[in-house]
């Protein structure tokens, strides 16, 4: 036994506490654990700010000590500009910023609270509470349960709900549709985001997730041609250790698609379809996994939003990547090079030459053209929630 003199020795104790903790009660491992727990809380005293420090004075005194770069914590606070706005102090960190700093860093949570954690300002009640107990995300017990009794427990139940799905928001890419429109009620995305963590929490692929390639995204273009093509599409990325799952929009949001983090570094899609068109679900679909390729999942932190430049970056690289693997540019000008003329034949003509379900050629053709009503008939309209409701109804 010997004093905590730096960092090396503080984790060579922790480890030592780890194996102990199990000792029986009155054996001399025991006083060993006691003696280390005191040795530790004195290192921890020493070494890290106490609780009324700025959070942002902890940081620069654990990264001078640990040798430490702003690049280097990018990592665990999402972004350079995060990175940026807490050392600077402009910005507090978000409940899932402490959380992985403690857990990656092992920095005490009492240093990184500071001033106030962010979960303190969490209003617990906003969330929608009854749309999602109807959903019967809290259990039979509150299935019909009115709000006066929901929103009293609302703390409890939405915060071990995310626990249970084991929903990383801080590594969550999500898409909030094409258009323009209202803005929508952050709760009610975050109430979609753990139903969507949850339902793939529950419906795992069998096989670990060990990421995704362009040329696996392009095959995924290509099954839309199939007569099952959408079933297959969520087949082959739980093959791929994706699941997929379709979890319907909330009043008060507008979103499409999004991907959250779970089970240790898994990403799992949800898609809402929102749109009842099978160009809009293979887009949707394509545009998060084209997330996932590009990496962008452990960038983005949905407590916060990305700022403004980044979001408009991350969605153009998922977009162009998209396009590359469905219908390059090059191609599409050459068989269409004034999509207000586009006619029938050369839609279908595109659709075989790029080997995608024509729904992906008329979406893509409307879009290009701002005309919404041109080839409505061939984007698929109707096709998708009666597709996947046939598919989850049980069999007679």
């Amino acid at each position: 036994m010997k004093p905590i003199r730096d960092h090396a020795d503080y984790e060579k104790a922790l480890a030592r506490i780890e194996e102990l903790i199990s000792a029986p009660e009155g054996s001399p491992e025991v006083d060993e654990l006691e003696v280390l727990a005191i040795l530790v809380e004195k290192f921890e005293e020493g070494h890290y700010p106490i609780p009324e420090a700025p959070v942002s004075e902890v940081l620069k005194l654990f990264m001078e000590e640990n040798i430490l770069t702003p690049k280097d914590m990018a990592k665990y606070l999402g972004s350079a500009s995060a990175v940026s706005k807490v050392l600077n102090g402009s910005k507090d960190l978000t409940v899932n910023q402490i959380r992985i700093l403690s857990n990656e860093l092992g920095i005490p949570l009492a240093a990184l609270v500071g001033g106030t954690a962010e979960e303190s300002s969490v209003n617990w009640q906003a969330f929608p509470l009854v749309e999602m107990a109807r959903r019967g995300l809290f259990g039979e017990k509150y299935l019909r349960a009115t709000y006066k009794t929901l929103a009293s427990n609302a703390r409890e139940l939405v915060a071990g709900l995310i626990g249970d799905a084991r929903l990383d928001f801080a590594s969550t890419r999500l898409r909030q549709g094409i258009r323009p429109g209202p803005a929508s009620d952050p709760y009610a995305i975050k109430a979609w985001l753990v139903e969507v963590a949850k339902r793939a929490q529950d419906n795992l692929p069998a096989q670990p997730y060990k990421g995704i390639s362009r040329s696996e995204l392009s095959s995924l273009a290509h099954l839309s041609k199939k007569q099952n093509g959408m079933l297959l599409a969520i087949g082959y990325l739980a093959d791929r250790g994706i699941p997929v799952v379709i979890v319907p929009q909330y009043k008060k949001s507008k979103i499409d698609g999004g991907v959250v983090v779970i089970d240790g570094g898994r990403p799992a899609i949800g898609l809402s379809l929102r749109y009842d068109r099978k160009d809009y679900f293979w887009f949707t679909l394509l545009h998060e996994v084209a997330h996932i390729v590009c990496d962008h999942v452990k960038d983005y932190l949905a407590d916060d939003l990305l700022d403004p430049e980044d979001l408009e970056k991350v969605e153009r690289e998922a977009n162009e990547l998209v396009e590359a693997m469905t219908v390059p540019a090059e191609i599409f000008n050459a068989i269409i090079p004034d999509p207000e003329a586009a006619t029938l034949e050369s839609v279908i003509r595109l659709a075989q030459e790029c080997d995608v379900d024509v729904s992906i050629v008329a979406g893509r053709v409307q879009y290009k053209a701002n005309e919404y009503r041109k080839f409505s008939r061939l984007v698929g309209r109707g096709r998708v929630r009666a597709f996947f409701e046939a598919e989850q109804s049980p069999a007679e």
